[in-house]
Protein backbone atom coordinates (compact mmCIF):
# COMPACT_ATOMS: atom_id res chain seq x y z
CA UNK A 1 0.00 0.00 0.00
CA UNK A 2 1.26 3.52 -0.69
CA UNK A 3 1.20 5.73 1.71
CA UNK A 4 1.91 9.76 1.31
CA UNK A 5 2.67 12.07 4.69
CA UNK A 6 1.93 15.44 4.40
CA UNK A 7 4.59 17.61 6.19
CA UNK A 8 3.57 21.04 6.72
CA UNK A 9 2.98 24.18 8.91
CA UNK A 10 -0.43 24.72 9.66
CA UNK A 11 -1.24 28.63 10.06
CA UNK A 12 -2.50 29.85 13.40
CA UNK A 13 -6.13 29.30 13.59
CA UNK A 14 -6.47 29.73 9.84
CA UNK A 15 -8.87 26.64 8.61
CA UNK A 16 -9.01 27.75 4.94
CA UNK A 17 -5.13 29.26 4.32
CA UNK A 18 -4.45 25.63 5.97
CA UNK A 19 -7.34 23.70 3.63
CA UNK A 20 -5.48 25.46 0.91
CA UNK A 21 -2.33 24.53 1.27
CA UNK A 22 -3.03 21.02 1.99
CA UNK A 23 -4.95 20.90 -1.30
CA UNK A 24 -1.79 22.38 -3.29
CA UNK A 25 0.51 20.07 -1.26
CA UNK A 26 -1.57 17.02 -2.80
CA UNK A 27 -2.18 18.47 -5.96
CA UNK A 28 1.11 18.79 -6.47
CA UNK A 29 2.10 15.32 -6.04
CA UNK A 30 -0.58 13.60 -7.60
CA UNK A 31 -0.84 10.39 -5.16
CA UNK A 32 -1.83 7.38 -6.60
CA UNK A 33 -5.67 6.16 -6.49
CA UNK A 34 -6.49 4.48 -3.42
CA UNK A 35 -3.41 5.12 -1.82
CA UNK A 36 -3.22 6.74 1.87
CA UNK A 37 -2.98 10.18 2.56
CA UNK A 38 -2.04 11.09 6.16
CA UNK A 39 -2.44 15.10 7.35
CA UNK A 40 -0.75 16.16 10.84
CA UNK A 41 -2.60 16.41 14.34
CA UNK A 42 -5.04 19.63 14.09
CA UNK A 43 -3.68 20.28 10.87
CA UNK A 44 -6.73 22.96 10.31
CA UNK A 45 -5.62 25.20 13.10
CA UNK A 46 -2.51 24.10 14.45
CA UNK A 47 -2.47 22.66 18.22
CA UNK A 48 -4.74 25.44 19.37
CA UNK A 49 -6.87 25.03 22.63
CA UNK A 50 -9.17 27.87 21.75
CA UNK A 51 -12.62 26.11 21.45
CA UNK A 52 -14.37 28.75 19.82
CA UNK A 53 -12.14 29.10 16.93
CA UNK A 54 -11.51 25.28 16.33
CA UNK A 55 -15.15 24.46 17.15
CA UNK A 56 -16.86 26.74 15.55
CA UNK A 57 -18.18 25.14 12.30
CA UNK A 58 -17.08 21.71 13.43
CA UNK A 59 -17.41 18.90 12.68
CA UNK A 60 -19.11 19.76 9.05
CA UNK A 61 -16.54 22.08 7.72
CA UNK A 62 -13.44 20.10 8.15
CA UNK A 63 -15.34 17.34 6.83
CA UNK A 64 -16.75 18.67 4.23
CA UNK A 65 -13.06 19.86 2.71
CA UNK A 66 -11.58 15.92 3.43
CA UNK A 67 -14.74 14.34 1.61
CA UNK A 68 -14.08 16.88 -1.16
CA UNK A 69 -10.31 16.02 -1.24
CA UNK A 70 -10.60 12.43 -1.09
CA UNK A 71 -13.07 11.85 -3.70
CA UNK A 72 -11.30 14.39 -6.24
CA UNK A 73 -7.90 12.51 -5.83
CA UNK A 74 -9.66 9.28 -5.41
CA UNK A 75 -7.47 8.34 -2.03
CA UNK A 76 -8.17 7.04 1.61
CA UNK A 77 -7.20 10.60 4.04
CA UNK A 78 -6.44 10.38 7.54
CA UNK A 79 -6.51 13.51 9.26
CA UNK A 80 -5.85 15.25 12.95
CA UNK A 81 -9.12 16.92 13.61
CA UNK A 82 -10.78 19.24 16.79
CA UNK A 83 -14.46 19.19 17.09
CA UNK A 84 -17.15 19.82 19.90
CA UNK A 85 -18.17 16.90 21.82
CA UNK A 86 -22.33 16.30 21.77
CA UNK A 87 -22.36 18.38 25.32
CA UNK A 88 -20.83 21.56 23.77
CA UNK A 89 -18.71 22.17 26.85
CA UNK A 90 -15.68 20.60 25.53
CA UNK A 91 -13.45 19.79 22.50
CA UNK A 92 -12.90 16.08 20.78
CA UNK A 93 -9.53 15.81 19.61
CA UNK A 94 -9.78 13.29 16.96
CA UNK A 95 -7.92 11.61 13.96
CA UNK A 96 -11.20 11.24 11.11
CA UNK A 97 -10.67 8.50 8.28
CA UNK A 98 -12.22 8.95 4.69
CA UNK A 99 -12.05 6.61 1.84
CA UNK A 100 -11.19 7.36 -1.89
CA UNK A 101 -15.50 7.99 -2.77
CA UNK A 102 -15.53 10.63 -0.27
CA UNK A 103 -17.20 8.93 2.55
CA UNK A 104 -16.26 9.63 6.06
CA UNK A 105 -15.53 6.03 7.59
CA UNK A 106 -15.31 6.58 11.64
CA UNK A 107 -12.95 8.79 13.99
CA UNK A 108 -10.46 7.96 16.70
CA UNK A 109 -10.36 10.69 19.94
CA UNK A 110 -7.60 10.68 21.42
CA UNK A 111 -7.10 8.93 24.68
CA UNK A 112 -4.29 11.15 26.46
CA UNK A 113 -5.26 14.68 25.82
CA UNK A 114 -1.42 16.65 26.70
CA UNK A 115 -1.98 17.19 30.30
CA UNK A 116 1.32 19.47 30.52
CA UNK A 117 -0.51 21.89 28.14
CA UNK A 118 -3.83 21.33 30.40
CA UNK A 119 -5.39 20.27 26.83
CA UNK A 120 -7.89 17.86 29.12
CA UNK A 121 -8.95 20.77 30.38
CA UNK A 122 -10.03 21.26 26.80
CA UNK A 123 -10.45 18.19 24.97
CA UNK A 124 -12.67 15.34 26.52
CA UNK A 125 -9.89 12.04 26.61
CA UNK A 126 -11.09 9.17 24.29
CA UNK A 127 -12.12 5.57 26.07
CA UNK A 128 -10.79 2.78 23.75
CA UNK A 129 -8.42 2.35 20.20
CA UNK A 130 -10.00 2.42 17.28
CA UNK A 131 -8.91 -0.19 13.89
CA UNK A 132 -9.82 0.04 10.24
CA UNK A 133 -9.56 -1.80 7.41
CA UNK A 134 -7.56 -0.70 4.70
CA UNK A 135 -6.51 -3.03 1.89
CA UNK A 136 -4.28 -5.63 3.54
CA UNK A 137 -3.77 -3.38 7.05
CA UNK A 138 -5.75 -3.11 10.25
CA UNK A 139 -4.68 0.38 10.78
CA UNK A 140 -4.57 1.62 14.35
CA UNK A 141 -4.35 5.97 14.70
CA UNK A 142 -3.22 7.41 17.78
CA UNK A 143 -2.35 11.24 18.16
CA UNK A 144 0.79 12.51 19.29
CA UNK A 145 1.20 12.08 23.37
CA UNK A 146 -0.46 9.00 22.62
CA UNK A 147 2.80 8.03 21.39
CA UNK A 148 4.40 8.05 25.15
CA UNK A 149 2.17 4.84 26.30
CA UNK A 150 2.83 1.57 25.06
CA UNK A 151 -0.12 -0.30 26.71
CA UNK A 152 -2.32 1.68 24.02
CA UNK A 153 -0.01 -0.21 21.03
CA UNK A 154 -0.20 -3.66 22.85
CA UNK A 155 -3.96 -3.70 23.32
CA UNK A 156 -4.32 -2.49 19.72
CA UNK A 157 -1.76 -4.75 18.60
CA UNK A 158 -3.78 -7.80 20.85
CA UNK A 159 -6.83 -6.60 18.28
CA UNK A 160 -5.11 -7.27 15.32
CA UNK A 161 -3.08 -3.86 14.35
CA UNK A 162 -0.04 -3.96 12.35
CA UNK A 163 -0.43 -0.58 11.01
CA UNK A 164 0.02 2.63 13.79
CA UNK A 165 -0.45 5.83 12.19
CA UNK A 166 0.95 8.39 14.66
CA UNK A 167 -0.56 12.45 13.98
CA UNK A 168 1.25 14.36 15.56
CA UNK A 169 2.34 18.19 16.45
CA UNK A 170 6.09 17.41 18.23
CA UNK A 171 7.90 19.96 19.16
CA UNK A 172 11.52 20.55 18.78
CA UNK A 173 12.76 20.25 21.95
CA UNK A 174 11.96 16.68 21.72
CA UNK A 175 12.32 15.23 18.80
CA UNK A 176 14.84 12.30 20.24
CA UNK A 177 11.68 11.27 22.19
CA UNK A 178 10.00 11.30 18.79
CA UNK A 179 12.32 9.27 17.04
CA UNK A 180 13.09 6.86 19.65
CA UNK A 181 9.57 6.25 20.63
CA UNK A 182 8.32 5.85 17.08
CA UNK A 183 11.33 3.44 16.69
CA UNK A 184 10.53 1.42 19.94
CA UNK A 185 6.94 0.59 19.35
CA UNK A 186 7.47 -0.75 15.77
CA UNK A 187 10.20 -3.38 17.30
CA UNK A 188 7.99 -4.16 19.99
CA UNK A 189 4.71 -4.56 18.58
CA UNK A 190 6.20 -5.84 15.15
CA UNK A 191 4.27 -3.82 13.35
CA UNK A 192 4.84 -0.58 10.86
CA UNK A 193 4.87 2.68 12.51
CA UNK A 194 4.09 5.62 10.58
CA UNK A 195 4.58 9.52 12.27
CA UNK A 196 3.47 12.97 10.70
CA UNK A 197 4.44 15.97 11.73
CA UNK A 198 4.22 19.33 11.17
CA UNK A 199 6.72 22.22 10.68
CA UNK A 200 6.91 25.68 11.34
CA UNK A 201 5.96 27.54 14.74
CA UNK A 202 2.88 28.57 16.76
CA UNK A 203 2.54 30.79 19.99
CA UNK A 204 4.19 28.30 22.04
CA UNK A 205 6.36 25.81 20.39
CA UNK A 206 8.93 25.15 17.10
CA UNK A 207 8.36 22.24 15.43
CA UNK A 208 11.02 20.92 13.15
CA UNK A 209 9.24 18.03 10.96
CA UNK A 210 10.65 14.81 11.31
CA UNK A 211 7.69 12.56 9.45
CA UNK A 212 8.57 8.83 8.60
CA UNK A 213 7.74 5.56 8.47
CA UNK A 214 9.35 2.37 10.10
CA UNK A 215 8.93 -1.12 9.22
CA UNK A 216 8.26 -3.81 11.90
CA UNK A 217 12.23 -4.44 12.29
CA UNK A 218 12.80 -1.24 13.07
CA UNK A 219 14.07 0.07 9.66
CA UNK A 220 13.45 3.93 8.50
CA UNK A 221 12.22 3.71 4.94
CA UNK A 222 11.67 7.26 4.50
CA UNK A 223 11.99 10.46 6.61
CA UNK A 224 11.38 14.16 6.03
CA UNK A 225 13.56 16.73 6.55
CA UNK A 226 12.43 19.72 8.48
CA UNK A 227 10.56 21.64 5.20
CA UNK A 228 6.88 21.05 4.10
CA UNK A 229 7.01 18.72 2.01
CA UNK A 230 5.03 15.47 1.16
CA UNK A 231 7.19 11.79 1.79
CA UNK A 232 6.02 8.45 -0.05
CA UNK A 233 6.59 5.06 0.53
CA UNK A 234 5.11 1.44 -0.41
CA UNK A 235 4.05 -0.77 2.58
CA UNK A 236 4.60 -4.46 2.02
CA UNK A 237 2.19 -6.35 4.25
CA UNK A 238 3.57 -9.55 3.10
CA UNK A 239 7.05 -8.55 4.83
CA UNK A 240 5.01 -7.92 8.36
CA UNK A 241 3.76 -11.56 7.93
CA UNK A 242 7.03 -13.53 7.69
CA UNK A 243 8.87 -11.25 10.19
CA UNK A 244 5.86 -12.40 12.53
CA UNK A 245 6.52 -15.36 11.39
CA UNK A 246 10.10 -16.10 11.42
CA UNK A 247 10.37 -14.15 14.65
CA UNK A 248 7.13 -15.18 16.65
CA UNK A 249 7.96 -12.96 19.73
CA UNK A 250 3.81 -10.99 19.93
CA UNK A 251 3.48 -14.98 21.06
CA UNK A 252 5.09 -14.46 23.82
CA UNK A 253 3.00 -11.81 25.41
CA UNK A 254 2.41 -12.55 28.96
CA UNK A 255 -1.14 -11.81 29.72
CA UNK A 256 -1.25 -11.79 33.42
CA UNK A 257 1.19 -8.72 32.63
CA UNK A 258 -0.82 -6.61 30.30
Amino acid sequence: MKVHLVQFSPLWEDKEANFARVEHLIESSSPEPHSLVVLPEAFATGFSLNLQVTCGGEPEQTHAFLSRLSSTHKVWIMAGCISPDPSGALGRNVAVLFDPEGRYVGEYQKMYPFTPMGEDKKHMAGQEPKLFNIKDFRLCPLLCYDLRFPELFRTSVKKGANLFVVLASWPDSRMSHWHALLLARAIENQAYVIGVNRTGSDPNHKYVGGSKMIDPMGKTLVEAAMLEELVSFTLEHRFMEDWRSSFPALQDIREDLV
